[in-house]
């Protein structure tokens, strides 16, 4: 077989890669803006009916979101959208707060002028994801500033725990969706907690990133308990 043909057959694969990549995302989605409630069942058929596909890509799609936490796969049953547990959301916040008070508290002192000018561009993305309305992003958004944060630290073996514990976050946001109320969201406590930052406040600064994940962690409980009452 010639390299020319190797290439034909690796080209061929991308649209059925590419077909999956869009059911997932559509599956994604609906499970972000609630279609899809915690513990309810996929129904591979009526999916692939709606979005005009096979059900081949529907179980493609729905096998990679079992491996990246979303979904759960039963035994003779099917897929199911993952329920987290009230005390998993829980631990896992009190976690949050425990790893980024420590990050900031080493980032106040190890920060420079640039990097606080990045960390501030990075906050202004945030706001503006929150304004625009698209879940997705602002999830990435909201991820990204709390990792440059722990950046800050210098700590490599600090921030590879914060990004193994963010696949759990991602995945919790994902499902209960974050709060776009721009009255309700924490502008203001973000932009104190910059300051402190930069004035090289540590004790302030960890206070103030205490306080941030702790407000999260209730919005995140509030919109699981408001889940838990729709599906029930």
């Amino acid at each position: 077989m010639t390299r020319r043909n190797n290439l034909e057959q690796g080209f061929h694969a991308v649209p059925t890669l590419t077909l999956v990549t869009q059911v997932k995302e559509q599956i994604q989605r609906a499970i972000t803006n609630g279609e899809l409630l915690p513990n309810q069942r996929l129904v591979e058929g009526e999916i692939a009916q709606k979005l005009g596909v096979s059900r081949g890509p529907v179980r493609e799609a729905a096998r990679q979101l079992e491996q990246s936490g979303l979904l759960i796969s039963l035994p003779r049953r099917g897929f199911f959208v993952r329920q987290f547990e009230a005390r998993e959301i829980e631990d896992l916040y009190e976690l949050r707060e425990w790893i980024e008070a420590a990050a900031v508290e080493s980032a106040v002192q190890r920060a420079t002028a640039d990097q606080h000018q990045l960390l501030r561009a990075t906050h202004k993305n945030l706001i503006a994801r929150a304004k625009s309305g698209q879940q997705s992003e602002l999830i990435e958004a909201i991820i990204e500033f709390h990792r440059s944060i722990c950046a800050l630290s210098g700590n490599a073996r600090l921030l590879r725990l914060f990004d193994e514990m963010t696949v759990e976050v991602r995945q919790i946001l994902s499902v209960l969706g974050v709060n776009l109320d721009e009255t309700g969201y924490p502008v203001e406590a973000q932009e104190s907690l910059l300051d402190a930052i930069e004035a090289r406040d540590g004790r302030r600064a960890g206070k103030e990133i205490r306080n941030l994940v702790a407000q999260a962690g209730k919005e995140v409980m509030h919109n699981y308990r408001r889940r838990q009452a729709a599906a029930d």
